[in-house]
């Protein structure tokens, strides 16, 4: 038997380390801190041991700092990981990279088998139940998308789980986390290789019940009011679960409409245009079908207007911003577009795409205006999410397929897995601050985070020859191209363009804030003690966190290679493209003369100083602006507020109407019953003479109706 034959293995190897970690390696960790005085005997076996602590303030507002005075439970430097708990932890990156080797293996075996792309691989695992003559079966399917995705998923989270080893070490969480680490990784893994979207759906749900209780990770600790602006974990966990189930119950319509117009869960039918003309299905259900569904890539990729959970989510642990909201989950609303991707392209209406555009460019826009004045390194990172996953969903929405889109999302995973790693080294070492106005100069402290996090920002802005230049400047050289075959429309060109210039800038911003500043050396880019502006010690993280940043450094400074000759596109769409090298279009060099610009201007603001930071806030006009975009456009008030007077003004309504209609009709009839029985009790007196001239009196009355009805009186 072939790799792909054994696909299934993927997922099933971290859920058997899941199974371990929960059942055997995890009470025995339990046991051995209580043992060793770490946590209080019959406590709660899985909380964080640090909140208590007043100065504990790592990622969250929560994590331990290290090992100081102020140190929470997470214990930094000086913390304990029992051996089971290192044991745990082992099992479940020994069995992610054990799914990482198989899903390369795979991609090998259908590199070198043409047949094999053109056709996938599906795989029966059982029968789930049947109904009438309807079967829902459980399957996977391996085609050149799913392979993309594996390779995407397992590569991430194979690294995320290694540099958890080093940033959770002493946590009293420690077994916990990785046991909902595998659990995410089973269930995005069960979602890309499902074959039908019923097996999709299942690892969709489970996607989301895993971010809640990585998001909530912390759910122990205490509020920080000294600094409002992190997020609290509970309440964040809480807010990206009920956010991403109003676009789920859109794409739910839109599956069970597609199912009742066709019988089937299976893509390679839904897929099919033909489907549809046997079945004679008009355009416009399908269009409304497939809007709902993008519904549901909207919740779960945080496009406008509910991506609002995004960016308090990284109150998770900074492994799970890399895992969950960089590379893996947000990617799977536009793994869930670009599987319908022929029913979005040959059978709905063009509308359908137009809308995933749209959305995609506002927002692509909208949280890039975000960034550019957040001072929480994760939050600026998190809107930069919002922002790549906006023009993933143009590039699907401007092309003949989805090459284009998912490669973005390829490119897109590593370099932003290595950002928000690298943003999670800076934050271990700077005692958990998260401002980066206290940080500045940390490149002298810790050079190898702040080479990788330099490459990756290179990437991410567009330039060449990193990978991010390629997928980046495909998307925009398309929607340019689309607007020429559509009269003339430029906005998605004009769009991607304008927020390729304000990524550059507030990308670099970061940099500048974190690890440069005035009088480092290379003018600016490489800071040292002079300009650090923390209370802290920094220094360089520990192995286990930079092995994995040089590691995903790699797909981010060569990743583009793949798209040369578009090997990428070909091999995703079984089919031979004609390829122009981006070089020859010039176009390109616009792209990356605004990209140029974006980063010049922030090496005079932020690295160099020669331009103030506040040059354009230093007016009314701007300041305003400024505080409408520091606050995210009110939007979190809005809505806020449209909970409080809609949601819980008709809650409150309805509880009016049960109380004093509802309640009322009931209690009044039980009252009304009572006092009928009040009335008609007296007449049982118990006095048989009584009832003798009640049933005299009766047969008179009987008799005396009797003569009237028949007339007899009248005679």
């Amino acid at each position: 038997m072939s790799p792909v034959d054994y696909a299934w293995v993927i997922p099933a190897l971290p859920l058997v380390a899941m199974v371990i970690i929960l059942f055997v390696t995890r009470p025995l960790d339990v046991a051995a801190q209580r043992r060793a005085g770490l946590r209080p005997t019959g406590g709660n076996g899985g909380a964080h041991g640090g909140h208590d602590a007043p100065g504990a303030a790592h990622d969250a507002g929560t994590h331990g700092g290290h090992g100081g005075a102020d140190d929470g439970g997470h214990g930094g430097h000086g913390g304990q990981t029992t051996t089971w708990g290192l044991i745990g932890s082992a099992i479940g990156v020994t069995a992610v990279f054990l799914s990482f080797a198989l899903s390369v293996a795979i991609l090998f075996q259908f590199l070198n088998d043409p047949s094999l792309q053109a056709n996938g691989k599906d795989i029966h695992l059982w029968n789930w139940f049947t109904f009438g003559g309807l079967q829902y079966t459980i399957d996977f399917r391996v085609d050149t998308l799913t392979v993309v995705m594996l390779l995407v998923v397992t590569a991430v989270s194979m690294l995320v789980h290694l540099y958890s080893v080093g940033y959770l070490a002493g946590d009293l969480g420690y077994s916990r986390f990785f046991i909902e680490l595998a659990l995410f990784t089973v269930s995005m893994l069960v979602l890309v290789l499902g074959a039908n979207v019923l097996v999709l759906f299942i690892g969709w749900e489970l996607v989301g019940l895993s971010s809640y209780l990585l998001i909530g990770f912390w759910f122990d600790a205490k509020p920080t009011p000294e600094n409002p602006d992190l997020p609290y974990p509970p309440s964040a966990s809480l807010k990206a679960f009920v956010t991403t189930r109003f676009g789920d119950f859109g794409m739910l319509i839109g599956i069970l409409i597609l199912f009742f117009t066709t019988g089937t869960f299976s893509f390679a039918t839904l897929n099919n245009p033909a489907t549809y003309q046997n079945l004679h299905v008009d355009q416009f259900t399908v269009t409304l079908a497939m809007i709902l569904i993008f519904c549901g890539a909207v919740g779960k990729s945080a496009q406008f207007p509910l991506h609002v959970w995004l960016p308090d989510a990284m109150a998770g642990p900074t492994p799970v911003s890399a895992l969950i909201h960089a590379a893996t989950m947000v990617a799977a609303g536009v793994y869930l577009v670009a599987r319908f991707f022929p029913l979005y392209y040959q059978v709905a209406g063009p509308q359908s795409l137009e809308v995933v555009g749209y959305v995609g460019g506002f927002t692509a826009l909208f949280a890039a205006t975000i960034a550019l004045t957040q001072n929480d390194i994760k939050k600026a990172l998190a809107y930069s999410t919002v922002s790549q996953l906006g023009y993933m969903f143009v590039g699907l929405a401007v092309t003949p397929n989805n090459s284009v889109g998912i490669y973005h999302l390829f490119t897109h995973a590593f370099f932003k897995a290595l950002l928000f790693l690298g943003s999670g080294s800076v934050i271990h070492a700077v005692a958990g601050s998260q401002d980066m106005r206290k940080m500045g100069g940390l490149a002298k402290f810790m050079p190898v985070t702040a080479a990788t996090f330099l490459l990756a920002t290179l990437s991410i802005s567009g330039i060449p020859p990193f990978s991010g230049f390629f997928s980046k400047d495909a998307i925009i050289g398309e929607a340019f191209t689309y607007g020429t075959e559509h009269g003339g429309n430029y906005i998605l060109y004009g769009i991607t363009l304008f927020t390729a210039f304000l990524t550059a800038f507030y990308m670099f911003r970061i940099f500048f804030m974190t690890f440069g500043g005035k009088g480092g050396a290379f003018a600016g880019f490489w800071g040292g003690q002079r300009q650090y502006r923390g209370d802290a010690h920094p220094h360089e993280s520990p192995w286990t966190m930079t092995v994995p940043l040089m590691l995903l450094a790699i797909p981010t400074v060569i990743g583009g290679a793949w798209s040369i000759n578009n090997n990428f596109a070909d091999f995703l769409t079984n089919s031979v493209i004609p390829y122009q090298s981006p070089f020859a279009d010039p176009l390109t060099y616009v792209g990356i003369a605004v990209a140029l610009t974006g980063i010049a201007l922030a090496w005079m603001m932020y690295g160099l100083e020669v331009v103030p930071a506040n040059a354009f806030t230093g007016n009314p006009l701007g300041k305003a602006v400024y505080t409408v975009l520091l606050n995210k456009y009110y939007l979190d008030e809005l809505y806020g507020w449209l909970i409080k007077v809609f949601v819980l003004g008709l809650s409150n309504g309805v509880a009016l109407f049960d109380k004093y209609v509802v309640d009322g009709v009931v209690n009044g009839s039980a009252s009304t019953v009572k006092r009928i029985g009040d009335a008609t009790r007296r007449t049982q007196t118990g006095v048989l003479q009584t009832y003798g001239a009640a049933i005299f009196g009766g047969a008179l009355l009987i008799i005396l109706a009797l003569f009237i009805a028949t007339g007899a009186f009248g005679k």
